[in-house]
């Protein structure tokens, strides 16, 4: 199901990007030929009334819009494709519109994913309401390894019915007995398929320092448990405005992120890619539909920003051309940019390399 889970939302990410595209080249005159989700071998598509040809491709890792006579990457037209063109003709092409109008087409793929976050945030808040509370259930959901717990013989799911002949009715109950108890053995009644045992488990013993600055002594069992959140109705005015902010504050977050990664602040192993993506949804979906929500909102800005990140082949590579094209009132000549896009296709090929690498790493550690 992990790659269930991954492509799903995937798709409908990579959708959302190439129908901003789509929609603003639509707005300005473009006709648009192709529509793809993933690459290489086409294995499903439909033509609609517009010309436009809709398509499922073999590679399931991005997608892309083609406009109406796009000789390159750059959507420019050799003088003999023009020369054969209609005025009409030529009027439907990315090629003849103004820089402001590429630009506008260009960057309505990462607005739409930002735009994309915005709604299923508000559709969260909205419907779900926001987090207020956090219950903390008496049911194990992981055991550290070599820990009291994992030597007594705790597994996953385990529900804690009593602890020392006391009722347990939430976690609260339980960490307050294993604070108490440090090196002392503690006997559990757990719930385990069905059926109840009897676990009898020391706690590790800890020390800490209080806020007096004493030492103090507590025990440690070594598990984490399950939990419910506890979710408040905002209203719809509210969560308009926390959808807002919420997605600028991921927004800023991300880039923040991403910046100390180039900058060296931060570990570039912290960078993942497809493996990663797939973990991270198949995780979130286990927890439910909000959780599933919540991670495709998140990858969607990610994908937005990342696109608008100065390098070639990536929508930010193109606004960067046309910024370079307005402020010198010229051109960009076919060689310059047959270099300017092989240097991206190196950096991105490398990145790839790189984030699938850190994948398969985190894999085998």
């Amino acid at each position: 199901m992990i790659l269930v889970w991954f492509l799903i939302l995937l798709t409908i990410i990579v959708f959302v990007h190439e129908l901003g595209h789509y929609l603003a080249a639509r707005l300005n005159g473009v006709r648009v030929e192709i529509f793809s989700i993933g690459f290489g071998k086409e294995l499903f598509g439909i033509n609609d009334n517009l010309g436009t040809r809709w398509k499922i491709c073999l590679i399931p890792l991005g997608g892309y819009v083609k406009f109406f006579g796009d000789a390159n990457l750059a959507s420019n037209l050799p003088a003999k494709q023009i020369n054969n063109l209609s005025s009409e003709e030529l009027n439907k092409t990315f090629h003849n519109k103004n820089l402001k109008q590429k630009a506008f087409i260009v960057f309505a793929g990462p607005l739409a994913n930002f735009l994309f976050t915005i709604f299923i945030f508000f559709g969260l808040y909205s419907f779900k309401g926001v987090p207020s509370d956090i219950i903390l259930l008496p049911i194990i959901e992981n055991v550290l390894e070599d820990s009291a717990a994992y030597k007594a013989g705790f597994k996953k799911n385990d529900k804690i019915i009593s602890a020392d002949n006391k009722i347990i009715d939430n976690f609260k109950d339980v960490k307050d007995i294993i604070l108490s108890k440090s090196n002392q053995e503690i006997n559990f009644l757990i719930q385990r398929d069905n059926e109840e045992i009897i676990i009898i488990a020391k706690p590790d013993i800890v020390e800490n320092i209080d806020n007096n600055g004493m030492k103090i002594t507590t025990g440690r069992m070594g598990f984490t448990v399950q939990y419910v959140t506890v979710y408040e109705s905002i209203g719809i005015k509210n969560s308009i405005i926390k959808s807002l902010k919420d997605t600028y504050i991921f927004t800023l977050k991300t880039f923040e992120g991403i910046t100390q990664i180039i900058t060296g602040k931060r570990s570039a192993s912290e960078l993942g890619g497809p493996i990663m993506i797939a973990s991270v949804a198949a995780n979130a979906a286990d927890k439910g539909v909000a959780s599933y929500l919540f991670i495709m909102a998140i990858i969607s800005i990610n994908l937005g920003l990342i696109n608008l990140f100065p390098i070639p082949l990536l929508d930010g590579g193109h606004l960067l051309l046309y910024g370079v094209q307005a402020v010198t009132k010229t051109e960009i000549n076919d060689i310059v940019l047959k270099y300017y896009y092989g240097i991206g296709m190196f950096i991105l090929l490398a990145l790839m390399v790189f984030v699938n690498y850190n994948d398969l790493i985190k894999q085998f550690n």
